[in-house]
């Protein structure tokens, strides 16, 4: 039995999806089961648990045998992983498959691969076997901006003309898809890309050519970035975090050497960006 935490999130839904389709048990993990289970296929089992409760998170795990670990970016997610990690280690669990963060390493000038490299470090240390999946951007980030790019078509992010090799959502299942079906898979690290790097610029045009008008990157100031997550209500630790990541992005670090993961775990080519602009085309289509 799998189960994955976070299963109601960007990576954690299309997991849970592929692994309905492939009749592999999973249990999803949830805050509130009575909301997450219409998000779920038929049938799928839906627990109930809080990362800062260590009693629901054992009672949920009982019975698993590998733990897929997924949580968002948050102030606490270094503690809740750990929380997570022990656990799976009470309950039994001995193969954790963690979605990480491309770059992690406890050396990191940054706090979301730092922390991922923490996290991974701390599963070691209690005897777990891990396996990290780390993925570059994901292209999915952009149908947050739909909005603007609908209405005004622009993208506004202080990426200047930093290359990103951004990484599909469904790519990232279909690696931890595999690594769950394969055990000979596991206790490696997988770093994720997708098969080309762009700036904001390029990946604008490109989503403008598949919804049929012209959209335009806007770079825009670090502090006025800033303002405007905070503006929405974002954490402030969760703001800080995103500005240290563009900040890399700008430098250049976001066009990392191009894996070829995809490839070899799945067998077939990571999507490209222009795939992925066709596919979601009309989330990002103007309002008739």
């Amino acid at each position: 039995m799998i189960i994955v935490t976070g299963a109601t999130g960007n990576v954690g839904s299309v997991l849970m999806a592929k692994l309905a389709e492939k009749n592999i048990p999973a249990r999803a993990m949830t805050r509130d089961a009575s909301k997450a289970k219409g998000l779920f296929p038929a049938g799928t089992e839906v627990v109930e648990a809080d990362f800062a409760d260590p009693a629901s998170l054992t009672k949920a795990m009982a019975g698993a045998d590998t733990l897929v670990l997924i949580s968002p970016a948050h102030p606490d997610m270094v503690a809740h992983q750990k929380a997570a990690l022990d656990a799976a280690k009470a309950a039994g669990i001995k193969d954790v498959i963690k979605l990480s963060g491309l770059g992690a390493s406890l050396d990191a000038p940054i706090r979301l691969p730092k922390g991922h490299a923490e996290i991974e470090d701390y599963a070691g240390s209690i005897g777990l076997s891990i396996t990290p999946i780390r993925p570059n951007l994901f292209m999915q980030v952009l149908l947050g901006d739909a909005g603007s790019i609908a209405g005004e078509g622009k993208i506004y992010a202080p990426a200047a003309d930093g290359k990103i090799s951004f990484t599909d959502v469904r790519d990232i299942a279909d690696v931890f898809t595999k690594v769950i079906e394969d055990t000979a898979l596991r206790g490696k690290s997988y770093d994720i890309t997708g098969p080309d790097a762009l700036t904001y610029a390029e990946a604008a045009e490109k989503i403008g050519k598949a919804a049929g008008f012209p959209v335009q990157h806007v770079d825009v100031p670090e502090e006025a970035a800033r303002e405007a997550m905070l503006g929405m209500g974002m954490d402030p630790w969760v703001t800080e975090a995103f500005v240290e990541l563009f900040q890399i992005y700008r430098a250049g670090y976001g066009s990392a050497v191009l894996s070829d993961t995809v490839a070899s775990v799945k067998g077939a080519p990571a999507r490209s960006f222009d795939g992925f602009a066709a596919d979601f085309r009309g989330s990002f289509a103007k309002a008739s």
